[in-house]
């Protein structure tokens, strides 16, 4: 696990990740394997993420994240969880990371690092009092997640198995359905480079908030973790100004990652694109199939760091279906689409008000 398994949420996710021999695994130290009740937390360059081990799973971990064992004799877990989650503990973890292109925060700083620890009690309380929103978060991850598997299934089923409506009695010409083409994906998407903002104009408390790599991950758009700035560069292509259900997808690293936008004031950083369409779940539906994914990493180039280009993406030839199939594909997944918009903002909601409840039971501001 790295990183970049770890959702916006603060749960792992492990559908893009990559495996050790069983061997290794068994000799590893106790000390080095996460149990139920410990805690992870990432510590290089986006440090500062907690995530809760709530079930006992065989699983390994890259270096940058630390693990936490917390003693069930002075604290609850998921008290020790809560308080890492602050914006208070993120604050003196800033303080002490060290670095600048990387941002480091050592164990030595981390052990260092002074929590107020109330009565186990109230501990139980405060974490009674956060868990059901945590709850209603994850239930909400897992309807989204049903209907992202609705659209791929119908996609698959239609666009990739061929068993669209009426496919019995549709001819086949040159090895295609009658209507269908093999073309060039910009015939019906525009890729749309994200602007290289200046590092100097970014403040905290600025209104608009960047979008970068980091932000795009694998079907889920990651809001919360941007800078910010207070004005947009004159300089900025209108396109960069994102609006909510646009569709982003990763060009560095971990490429052909994508999601969808929900909120506002959101700017699109260089390095992500924006996929532009008339027919929206269609291509959305495209680029999160796994066939799309596997060549879209085809084409990217880099030996340390994989870049994809939006000009030669654009030139990648696909199958193309008849007009008639995607439209009738919008009107049954369109649906599907605006409701995972919805329940995604419905959880930001909740999140913002857990994070409101969090921190005034850590200032002691609600009496529990």
């Amino acid at each position: 696990m790295t990183i970049s398994n770890i959702t916006n949420t603060n749960k792992f996710d492990f559908t893009d990740t990559m495996f050790v021999s069983q061997e290794y695994y068994d000799n590893l130290d106790d000390k080095r394997r996460a149990h139920a009740g410990d805690i992870l937390y990432s510590v290089v360059g986006s440090f500062g993420i907690p995530v809760f081990v709530n079930e006992e799973q065989k699983f390994v971990f890259q270096r940058h994240i630390a693990i936490l064992r917390p003693d069930p004799q002075k604290i609850v877990s998921e008290f020790l969880y809560y308080t890492m989650l602050s914006r208070d503990f993120y604050m003196k973890a800033d303080a002490v990371a060290l670095g600048a292109a990387q941002r480091t925060v050592s164990l030595t700083a981390l052990r260092c690092m002074e929590i107020e620890v109330p009565s186990y009690e109230v501990q139980r309380r405060i974490v009674n009092i956060l868990k059901p929103y945590d709850d209603l978060i994850e239930n909400n991850q897992r309807q989204i997640r049903l209907l992202e598997e609705a659209a791929q299934r119908l996609y698959k089923e239609w666009f990739v198995d061929l068993r669209f409506p009426g496919y019995e009695d549709c001819k086949v010409v040159d090895g295609v359905p009658e209507g269908w083409k093999r073309d060039d994906i910009d015939t019906i998407v525009s890729l749309l480079n994200g602007y290289a903002f200046k590092s100097g104009d970014f403040n905290d408390e600025g209104r608009y908030k960047i979008v970068t790599i980091k932000n795009v991950q694998d079907g889920v758009f990651d809001g919360k973790n941007v800078n910010r700035m207070f004005e947009v560069p004159t300089k900025m292509p209108d396109h960069c100004k994102l609006s909510e259900g646009d569709i982003l997808l990763s060009l560095t690293g971990n490429v052909g990652r994508v999601c969808l936008v929900y909120g506002d004031d959101y700017l699109l950083n260089q390095r992500v694109a924006k996929i532009e369409s008339n027919y929206t779940a269609y291509v959305y539906s495209l680029f999160r199939n796994n066939n799309m994914f596997v060549e879209m990493n085809n084409l990217a180039n880099g030996a340390a760091q994989q870049n994809l280009s939006p000009i030669r993406l654009g030139k990648m030839k696909i199958l193309i279906p008849c007009i008639e199939l995607i439209e009738e594909y919008e009107r049954v997944v369109r649906p599907i689409i605006d409701k995972i918009l919805l329940i995604n903002k419905q959880n930001e909601c909740v999140k913002q008000i857990r994070d409101r409840f969090l921190s005034k039971l850590m200032n002691r501001e609600i009496e529990v």
